[in-house]
This record gives structure tokens, C-alpha cells and sequence, in this order.
């Protein structure tokens, strides 16, 4: 291990700085904040089936995406999502698309995303339409990889902030696609189950500190609801703020609150009382967002410890299955919207759902089960992507031999 010996050296004097910054001298109030609304996880008897045994068909959808910078500097970026489930639930789909190298790397990483999401939710809608022609939507769970309120609270800005390529016509699409897969699901009885493996989002602390204050927090709401700032959505889709206070400093109130994985930290297996998130707590919101996902339905959210040595999830479903009314742009539907915290009256309408993440589980390495599955499908390390994709893209559009090389600083690493 070179180097090792100034590394450790470097930790020793910045041992009370990395304390401090990891939080440890907040640990006990944080717990006893969270304590009344952390709720024992419950008992599962039919993993991947849900209660009753009702849901036995799980289709899962995800994505894989790269950006490789060419020689030329021109930034190459490949994207392939897949759903899949079972009988003749299977839909895989790739794209790709060439940013001149004027555009800067978070540019392309930000076109990158937009380009995964698109085909995601392509996939996604082509798999319930299947469910719904078999008639099995009764009987299945559709499982997304990531945050479903995140990803709307990202693409509600998106079409008029990004700026590259055909990425505003991707972008209104992508919000088209995942309204009618919203629609289709709410319509045909079938449960649409997001699973987020980060937890940067801030909207669980937020929701503790408004009730604990008695006041709601409306602004520090539209800051952190998915723990992206107003000024990291200017950058593009999919861009993130550098840390979990930026969405407090980009609006001047720097007070050092924690993201709810901090919070998180501090208990053991469980779950949180579920929150309702609505399109108030976007950090912008287009006016083609506004028109497009009106009638989608709010996004409950929890978090799920599944167990003690593994971090907690993230899970999302819409409103609509747990029987609430709320709307996504409850605002333009002339509806005053659930005042903030938006704590969800019967934590219990959640546990089926919470249930059906943790026959799931499959242990650390393997946190969901379908999403296991087509993530195996998906896969694709950068390596080979290099070294093998890129001179089959150059022989099928009928590109001269290396002119998809990649730069000098890579290719030193693909040839020692």
C-alpha cells in the first residue's frame, strides 16, 4: 500500500475535524428525535409476495450509463436500461449520443443521466403495458431502482435547464413517459415500488424539526426535499449538490443540518413514519413540469432499516396505494395541498409495501431481489465498454477505426 504511512498520519491530525464532521457529538439527540417515529419492522412470512400473498409476479427496471471523454474531447455517452420479469416481461433498450467537447463534463454527466432516466422509464411503461394486456397488473409489483420523488423533483426543471443535443425534446419525453407509467399503475392496480440506496435527501429531518418547532419550514422544505438545491438544479438534470448542506448555503442559511442519512445512522433496524412529498418541495419546477405531472399522484415516502448491519433504503410509492387523494401539483389543480410535515395519518397503510421490500431482501449484497436480477442484466464496466463496445459502435455506424479512441489520460490505465 504506498503511501500509507502519510495518509495515516493526515487522519491523526484531522481526527477531530472527521469526528465532527461525521456528527458524532449529535448522535444522541438525533436519536431521540427520530425515536418516536422509528416503528419496528414487521414480520414477513411470504418474502415476494405481499400480504396475503397476492403479489406474485415482480418485474424489475434499471439502468446502466457511462460518459468516456474521446480523443478529441468530444464526450461519448452509451446508456442501456432493461425491465425484467417473467414470461414475456422483457424489454431492453440502449442509446447513445456524442456531446462536442465545448460542453463541460458535468454537462455531459448531467446528459448521461437524462439519457438513463429516458430509457428507464421507456422500459418501464412498455413492462406495465404488458402486465396490463395479460391481464397479471393485479397480481404484480414493479420495482424501480432509486427514488421516485427524486427523480420527479430532477426532471421538473430539467426542460428548460438543459441546454445540449436533443436532451429539451428527451426531457419533456422522459416527463410524458413517466407520467402515463404513474397513470397506468394508479389505473390497473399494480404497485409501483421505488428503492433508493442513498440517503441524502433531508426531508425526514426537516419534517422532525417543523413538528418539534411547531412551525413549518417551507423554504428549508424546497431546499432539501430530495437533497438537491435550486443552484445544483441550475446545472442540469441529475446534478447533485457537493454536500448535504449546499441546499442550506445556496439559500444563505448555513446551519449545518444533517441529510437524513446521518439521522439515520444513529438507530438500529426499523422504519420511519412515513412522509407524503409533493411538487411544493421541488427546488423549481418548469412550466411544462407543471402541466405534465399535474395529474400524477404524490409520493409517499419511508425509510427501512432492513437490517442492523446494512444501511437503511429508501422507499417510494405513489399515493394512490395507500388510498390518500393527495396530487403531485396539488397547486395547479386549485387544491391547497397537506400542510407540512405531511406525516401520512396511518403509518400502517404503509407496512404491505414495507413488507414487500423485506421479502425482498436478500441480505447486503443483494438489498432487492428483482433489482438484483436486471442489474445483472445491465451491468457494464467501464473496462469493457472501452476495449470492446466502442470499436463495435464504430464498425456498426460505419466510423473509421479509432475514431471513437479514448483520451490519453485513460487509455495509459487500458494499456500498462
Amino acid at each position: 500500500m504506498p503511501l500509507l504511512a502519510p495518509v495515516i498520519q493526515a487522519a491523526r491530525l484531522r481526527r477531530q475535524q472527521l469526528q465532527s464532521a461525521m456528527g458524532l457529538a449529535q448522535l444522541a439527540s438525533w436519536r431521540s428525535m427520530l425515536a418516536p417515529r422509528w416503528l419496528p419492522l414487521p414480520r414477513v412470512t411470504r418474502p415476494l409476495a405481499g400480504p396475503a400473498g397476492q403479489r406474485t409476479l415482480n418485474v424489475g427496471v434499471d439502468g446502466t450509463s457511462h460518459t468516456v471523454q474521446l480523443h478529441t474531447g468530444a464526450h461519448f455517452i452509451l446508456a442501456i436500461a432493461a425491465a425484467h420479469g417473467p414470461g414475456g416481461c422483457h424489454f431492453e433498450r440502449a442509446d447513445m449520443e456524442i456531446l462536442p467537447a465545448r460542453y463541460e463534463d458535468g454537462q455531459a454527466s448531467s446528459a448521461r443521466d437524462l439519457l438513463m432516466r429516458s430509457l428507464e422509464a421507456h422500459a418501464a411503461t412498455q413492462a406495465v403495458s404488458w402486465l396490463v394486456e395479460d391481464g397479471s397488473a393485479g397480481r404484480a409489483t414493479l420495482w424501480v431502482d432509486g427514488s421516485l420523488y427524486a427523480d420527479l423533483s430532477h426532471m421538473a426543471g430539467a426542460p428548460e435547464k438543459v441546454k445540449w443535443g436533443t436532451a429539451i425534446e428527451r426531457a419533456g419525453r422522459l416527463m410524458a413517459d413517466t407520467a402515463a407509467l404513474l397513470g397506468k399503475a394508479e389505473s390497473s392496480d399494480l404497485w409501483l415500488i421505488g428503492v433508493g440506496k442513498t440517503q441524502r435527501a433531508g426531508f425526514l429531518f426537516d419534517a422532525l424539526t417543523a413538528a418539534a418547532l411547531g412551525v413549518p419550514r417551507a423554504t428549508h422544505g424546497r431546499a432539501r426535499g430530495d437533497g438537491r438545491s435550486a443552484a445544483a438544479a441550475s446545472q442540469g438534470f441529475g446534478a447533485r449538490p457537493s454536500g448535504p448542506d449546499e441546499a442550506e448555503s445556496a439559500e444563505g442559511d448555513d446551519t449545518g443540518h444533517p441529510a437524513d442519512g446521518e439521522l439515520l445512522s444513529t438507530m438500529g433496524t426499523g422504519w420511519s413514519w412515513p412522509l407524503v412529498l409533493d411538487g411544493s418541495r421541488f427546488p423549481m419546477t418548469s412550466g411544462l413540469a407543471t402541466k405534465t405531472l399535474a395529474r400524477c399522484p404524490a409520493i409517499v415516502s419511508t425509510y427501512v432499516r432492513p437490517h442492523a448491519a446494512d444501511l437503511p433504503l429508501r422507499v417510494d410509492v405513489p399515493a394512490s396505494l395507500l388510498g390518500l387523494p393527495d396530487r403531485l401539483m396539488p397547486h395547479e389543480r386549485g387544491e391547497p395541498g397537506r400542510p407540512w410535515p405531511a406525516w401520512v395519518p396511518e403509518p400502517d397503510a404503509m407496512r404491505p409495501f414495507v413488507e414487500a421490500v423485506l421479502g425482498a431482501y436478500g441480505g447486503i449484497s443483494v438489498y432487492n431481489a428483482p433489482l438484483y436480477a436486471v442489474d445483472r442484466i445491465v451491468r457494464l464496466p467501464r473496462r469493457e465498454l472501452e476495449l470492446r463496445y466502442l470499436p463495435v459502435c464504430e464498425r456498426a455506424a460505419g466510423l473509421d477505426p479509432g475514431t471513437l479512441g479514448i483520451n490519453r489520460g485513460r487509455r495509459r490505465f487500458l494499456i500498462a
